[in-house]
């Protein structure tokens, strides 16, 4: 099913990999996650919002499923409970323990370097099932308030309004905040990115994930707010 939808076979074997509680470096922040509180309340109880994994399986799946998009990166409750059912049925999972969280960050380097699962798609290389499945995210951003579009002689409509939560912020308040969390100490443009992603209270306007280079942009275009140093970048409290 998810090989149809990108036009080209996927290889048996891991689909996709990721870790939880790695250390936050260079602060040397502790995370409280484990790969049970991401696995059981993001992947397999959350929805496409807070789920990368899950907005990608929503992508893929979204016609055979016949999932309903009700809002930007929203699925109808009854189409989230079909890809939970489905993840259910068809996904394996393979839990390798660490008991170094101060290593987990690059033992998930190496592992993605290795392995380079095809649905992982923040800082791997460019393939052709990449940039297909790339396109068929942003089908799940619906976007309200956008003009009909003319198909033909038929125009449709866009999906009614749908109020953005108040919790949503720019690019630089969260990079901000998260600065301030982890006592505003030196953090790379990478970590900043992951955790920007993670939060999911900032969104891009075509739905693909905050990268490393989008960070040292905004960062440098807020010199007020920012000191930077090459790839790290920290609070300018003053």
């Amino acid at each position: 099913m998810l090989a149809g939808k990108l036009g080209e076979q996927l290889l048996p074997g891991r689909i996709y990999a990721g870790q939880a509680g790695a250390t936050a470096w260079p602060s040397g922040t502790r995370r409280v996650s484990t790969l049970g509180s991401r696995i059981g309340t993001n992947h397999l109880k959350g929805s496409v919002r807070g789920s990368t994994f899950r907005l990608t399986l929503g992508a893929l799946l979204r016609g055979p499923l016949d999932l309903q998009v009700i809002g930007d990166r929203r699925l109808a409750p009854a189409s989230e409970k079909a890809v939970t059912r489905w993840m259910d049925e068809h996904l394996s999972l393979a839990v390798h323990p660490c008991s170094d969280p101060d290593t987990v960050g690059e033992i998930e380097h190496r592992v993605l370097a290795q392995l380079d699962p095809p649905l992982n798609l923040e800082g791997m290389p460019t393939t052709g099932i990449r940039v297909r499945l790339s396109e068929l995210r942003r089908v799940l951003r619906n976007r309200p308030g956008a003009p009909p579009r003319v198909t033909g002689k038929t125009i449709a409509r866009p999906t009614p309004p749908v109020a953005r939560p108040a919790t949503r912020v720019t690019l630089h308040e969260e990079i901000a905040d998260i600065l301030r969390e982890g006592s505003g100490g030196w953090t790379s443009t990478q970590e900043l990115a992951d955790a920007v992603n993670r939060r999911d209270r900032y969104s891009k306007g075509d739905g693909s994930a905050v990268t490393a280079f989008q960070i040292h942009g905004r960062t440098r275009k807020y010199a007020n707010l920012f000191e930077r140093d090459g790839t790290k970048v920290r609070l300018r409290e003053s």
